[in-house]
């Protein structure tokens, strides 16, 4: 028996007018916000501002830098103003964020390790037959360093 397999991604074209209409409402909407914001920030702080979202009673505004988050956030209560004056009654908290760029959300970590030096210098720091509680540290913490070293 023959089963096609449905495709699951739907062209744009595939969509009734109405759900497009309603897409291009959202962003009119969110493009009018971040001009409002943009108004009520000075010009250097304002082109920071990438894009403004609301969700339920707050208004979610989007930038580059932790930076200019906070320059932006320092401008809040103006921005609110700005926003009831033109009928924005709704919104009743500013929450800045950062957009995260496309490098930064796949960082990898690396082991550093300290030289054969460093963990010789270590071992000729301790008395291994000891029984204080640092040398008992230390010991354990050269031989760790000197098994990965070699491996």
């Amino acid at each position: 028996m023959y089963r096609s397999k449905k495709n699951v991604f739907r062209s744009a074209l595939d969509y009734d007018a109405r759900s497009l209409a309603l897409c291009l409402e959202k962003i009119a909407e969110q493009k009018r916000l971040l001009l409002i914001v943009t108004t009520a920030l000075p010009k250097s702080i304002a082109e920071h501002a990438d894009h403004c979202v609301i969700s339920g009673n707050r208004l979610l505004i989007y930038t580059a830098s932790a930076a200019w988050a906070s320059q932006i956030r320092f401008f809040s209560q103006a921005i609110l103003n700005s926003l009831h004056e033109l009928g924005q009654q709704k919104i009743v908290r500013i929450q800045v964020k950062v957009l995260l760029q496309a490098g930064d959300a796949k960082r990898e970590r690396t082991v550093c390790l300290p030289s054969n030096e460093t963990v010789e210098a270590i071992f000729s720091q301790v008395d291994e037959k000891s029984e204080d509680v640092l040398d008992k540290a230390l010991t354990k913490l050269a031989n760790t360093l000197k098994k990965r070293l070699e491996s």
